[in-house]
């Protein structure tokens, strides 16, 4: 999704399978949509399909299941044999008809139905969530404007692995201090799961990462990756110390 309506403009942000958008303006093949988080760009018609309000409704009555395997497949059988149908991206939430052990019949956005096969998460509180998905995105690539396993921004990774916890955050970095700006933590005691949050020479914040543990974060620079506050570490990483704005707990989101 592009921030006007033209491909030579800058790719902001991804739309993922299942995100109902609302249609706030249309130029030729281009349509400008607001995402569930509220950010609003723009993208090609080929992308979307309009669901009818009945459609809609119907949906809305359906059990959901989240995604939180990386690039699981998404087939026409549940025995998962044949060609694929689609795959399905992290932190998309499917509407299902029915599940039985770890398969689940879901309903795709055109009407037709699939199968995915996804066992439980084996951790269930939320910080743990954040931390399991978080570790299974490391060495994932760089992408500006991305939110899913096949590239993803700062803020993108930290989206996502809030949504499969449950949680709810803006896109932007900017965006997401806002959230937990009245609770700031000291970096030495940050519990896995809280914000650090990093600002350029002019004071604006321009990065995120998530906690690991105290003075260890996990974040997307170049790829995703581990770094440490800790100066005897060897991964620590002297240019986003000095940038740090501050680190702020989760709480009060849980």
């Amino acid at each position: 999704m592009y921030e006007n309506a033209a491909f030579s403009s800058q790719l902001v942000t991804q739309g993922v399978m299942w995100e109902i958008a609302d249609v706030l303006e249309t130029k030729g093949d281009w349509i400008k949509l607001r995402l569930p988080d509220g950010y609003e760009a723009w993208s090609q018609n080929f992308s979307t399909l309009n669901l009818t309000p009945e459609f809609e409704t119907m949906i809305k009555s359906l059990p959901r299941v989240i995604i939180h395997i990386p690039f699981l497949p998404i087939y026409a059988n549940p025995k998962m044999k044949g060609c694929r149908n689609a795959v399905a991206a992290l932190a998309a939430s499917f509407p299902y008809l029915k599940h039985e052990n770890d398969v689940y019949e879901i309903l795709m956005p055109n009407g037709q139905h699939g199968y995915i096969q996804q066992a439980v998460l084996p951790v269930t509180s939320p910080r743990d969530i954040i931390l399991y998905v978080a570790d299974q995105l490391l060495g994932t690539s760089y992408f500006w404007g991305g939110k899913t396993e096949n590239g993803c921004d700062c803020s993108g990774i930290t989206q996502m692995c809030f949504s499969i916890a449950g949680l709810s955050l803006p896109r932007d970095a900017s965006q997401q201090i806002k959230i937990l700006k009245s609770n700031p933590v000291d970096v030495n005691k940050a519990k896995p799961g809280d914000l650090a949050f990093f600002q350029n020479e002019k004071g604006s914040i321009t990065h995120v990462a998530i906690m690991r543990k105290a003075l260890e974060y996990i974040h997307s620079s170049g790829e995703v990756k581990l770094n440490s506050f800790n100066l005897n570490a060897a991964h620590y990483l002297k240019k986003l110390d000095n940038m740090l704005e501050g680190v702020y707990s989760i709480e009060t989101i849980l």
